[in-house]
Parts: structure tokens; C-alpha cells; sequence
């Protein structure tokens, strides 16, 4: 009967994560350059039997994130820069270097390319991207020119299946120092489009529906612990009126 209690409160737990996943996804459909949370069942692990009438336990839910890209929409604003292929833009923030697919910069007093939230956009050979004339624009290939000249390549890196990343926001990621060195390298697939902003890669539907479903195994764990207590609670009486 233990057991009974063990799962159904794994299925709760199991299901609260899956509809936190799905509504944020929900949430930040409008965010540009969001990548959707996904979820799935890690496999079940034979637990090494101590006694009759072990059974092999879930090691649970993992929440992973879908680098897909999501659909490039046309601004017309030169400060708007979308990537096409796996690549991801540098940024040097306050915490560090962080990468993103949100593309939708501004000119500071200064004129370096600055996110909304004060990420300054990193060029392939390092340092800040300065443009100091209207005249300047982005090509394909990643490389900024301003006043007709050549002045820096935008730093594009992409990381071998996502694996080394870890969320830093909504729409930031940084590479996970515990784990393997990232395979960081000079993106040559990716291709630039400036005046586009790649919207969040999330399929509300599929999401909606994830939450309905997880919603109705929760009740359905609920029930069984309600149940559970029901039981042990006319046990309990019974024994105490012998």
C-alpha cells in the first residue's frame, strides 16, 4: 500500500512540473527568441531488490529546452537581426557572456548594439559591435558595415545539441561550467537577416492541451491519496475501538 502512496504522490510531482513547463511556454509565446520548454518520462531503472515485492522506481520528469527555430517575422527595423540556422548571438552582460536568439538590439550613446536588457552583442573577434553612422547595415555572412567599410563580423556560435547550455532567462543561455568544455565554434551554416526578429518557437496548442492532461492525472493522484487516507483513517478508528 506504500507503494500505492509513493506513486501517486510521483505522479503529482511528475505532472506539476510538466504544467509549470506548458504554461511558461503559454506565457512567453510573444517573447521573441524564447525557446519552449519540453518534457519527458526518463526511462524506468530496475531497482535492486532488498525485499519481496520491490518494484523499479521513476527517476521522473526532465524539462528540457527545444532549440528549434521559430518563425522570423519582418520588422523593417535595422535593429532587428535574425539569425537562420542553429547559431546563437554573444552577449556580454554584468554576469558574464551569455547567448541568445533574440535578436532585437538598440544603439547606445556610443554606439554599440545593446539588447533591452543591457547585453551588449559580441563580434567574432571580440569586444563590443560599434556602428558610429546611420549608413550601416548586416550581411548574410555576419559582417557589419558602416560607412561603406567593413568594421566587424557578428559573433555567431552555436554548441553541439544544446547540451553544454543552461537557461538564464527567458530567452538567454549560458554555457554550464560543470559540465564538458562547450564545442564552441565559428557558425559557417547560419546566415544573418536584418529587419527580421525570430519569434518564440512554441506550439500553443500542443501546450493547452499538455495542461489539460497533466491537470486530470494530478486529480487522478489526488483522488488516490484521498482514498488512501479515507482508508487508514477507518483502520485507525476501528482499531481504537477494540
Amino acid at each position: 500500500m506504500d507503494n500505492l502512496m509513493v506513486t501517486a504522490t510521483e505522479l503529482i510531482a511528475q505532472e506539476t512540473r510538466r504544467v509549470e513547463a506548458s504554461s511558461q511556454n503559454v506565457a512567453n509565446t510573444a517573447t521573441p527568441g524564447y525557446k519552449s520548454l519540453i518534457s519527458f518520462k526518463q526511462e524506468l531503472t530496475a531497482q535492486e531488490p532488498r525485499h519481496l515485492g520491490a518494484t523499479p522506481r521513476m527517476h521522473g520528469i526532465t524539462i528540457s529546452t527545444d532549440f528549434s527555430n521559430g518563425k522570423l517575422v519582418h520588422t523593417g527595423n535595422p535593429l532587428d537581426i535574425a539569425i537562420n540556422g542553429p547559431g546563437l548571438f554573444t552577449l556580454s552582460t554584468d554576469d558574464g557572456v551569455v547567448y541568445t536568439r533574440a535578436g532585437s538590439f538598440r544603439r547606445d550613446a556610443d554606439g554599440r548594439l545593446v539588447t533591452g536588457r543591457g547585453g551588449y552583442l559580441q563580434s567574432a573577434e571580440g569586444g563590443d559591435i560599434v556602428v558610429q553612422t546611420s549608413d550601416w547595415h548586416v550581411e548574410s555572412d555576419g559582417t557589419v558595415i558602416d560607412g561603406g567599410a567593413p568594421v566587424a563580423t557578428v559573433g555567431i556560435v552555436e554548441f553541439e545539441a544544446g547540451v553544454n547550455l543552461v537557461r538564464k532567462g527567458n530567452s538567454l543561455f549560458a554555457a554550464d561550467p560543470a559540465l564538458a568544455p562547450p564545442m564552441e565554434q565559428r557558425v559557417v551554416s547560419s546566415t544573418l537577416v536584418q529587419g527580421f526578429v525570430e519569434m518564440a518557437n512554441v506550439a500553443v496548442g500542443k501546450d493547452m492541451i499538455q495542461v489539460m492532461e497533466s491537470m486530470r492525472r494530478i486529480e487522478a493522484g489526488q483522488k488516490v491519496i484521498h482514498a488512501y487516507d479515507d482508508m487508514m483513517g477507518n483502520v485507525l478508528q476501528r482499531l481504537g475501538d477494540m
